[in-house]
């Protein structure tokens, strides 16, 4: 029997390489595009990428803020020079190749794995620093408050600028129920192993669907892919079975071979 993985983010560049670790495993991955974006504020943005004298340097937090700030610079696919000597952090090993890749600068704090473990990574890296200028900090318009509140907490700001807004996949809901209606049909033959939730908003929409067609999650592992996300799927009554630590294949495969 085929052990379905199901793959609930949002398109990137980088859900090959899930399928590709998942399937050395045994498992058959699924891929279902859970979110879509729209980019605003563009302009906003680029004003503050002219002024980096204005700033202690970038904070990234998600793959969408990379694009905002590569679309905000107009085909140029290069910052000024100046945010290079400044200090420049990131979540998650893909997007900082992908701010290498894309805007030619280099970023610190990849490995911290979420937004609360950067926050405490940029204290210790600014221990005995002057930090008297924010941190721009493109974001969408979910973001928690975690960053914030904590970086405010150790003495330093953030010029925040929502660039994107986060709204369900249009092809979301019809893909869920064809593929639950699918391993009905298809009895013993595969078998929905687990769901993989990579947001908080993308559990929310998906929680959706699975209460408007009455799909029934009961014997499915659920993996939730860092702390708030585990949260946001308990607050909707689901039990989450692991918790991968960082957004990387290697972690989510490991939180699976957890119960094997």
């Amino acid at each position: 029997m085929r052990k379905v993985v199901v793959i609930l983010k949002s398109e990137s560049e980088n859900a090959d390489n899930y399928g590709t670790l998942l399937e050395k495993h045994g498992y058959e991955p699924v891929f279902i595009p859970t979110l879509d974006f729209s980019f605003k504020n563009l302009d906003v943005l680029r004003d503050r990428l002219l002024s980096p004298y204005k700033y202690s340097g970038l904070i990234f937090t998600s793959p969408r803020s990379i694009t905002a700030v590569r679309d905000a610079l107009q085909g140029q696919r290069k910052l000024k020079d100046d945010w290079k000597t400044l200090d420049n952090y990131s979540v998650g090993e893909t997007s900082r190749e992908l701010i290498q890749r894309t805007l030619d600068l280099d970023t610190k704090g990849h490995h911290s794995g979420n937004a609360s473990n950067l926050a405490d990574f940029i204290k210790t890296d600014l221990y005995n620093k002057t930090i008297t200028m924010p941190f721009l900090f493109p974001c969408g318009n979910l973001k928690q408050d975690v960053l914030q509140n904590k970086l405010s907490e150790y003495g330093y700001s953030l010029d925040s600028v929502e660039v994107y807004e986060t709204v369900p996949h249009r092809d979301l809901e019809r893909n869920l129920v064809a593929l639950f209606a699918g391993e009905r049909e298809k009895e013993g033959d595969r078998t929905i192993d687990s769901l993989l939730f990579f947001s908080p908003s993308g559990i929310n929409y998906c929680a959706h669907v699975f209460e408007k067609h009455r799909i029934d999650l009961t014997g499915k592992r659920i993996i939730a892919i860092g702390p708030s996300t585990k949260k946001a799927i308990e607050n909707k009554g689901i039990t989450v079975h692991r918790t991968a630590e960082k957004p990387s294949p290697d972690y989510v495969v490991g939180a699976l071979l957890q119960d094997t």
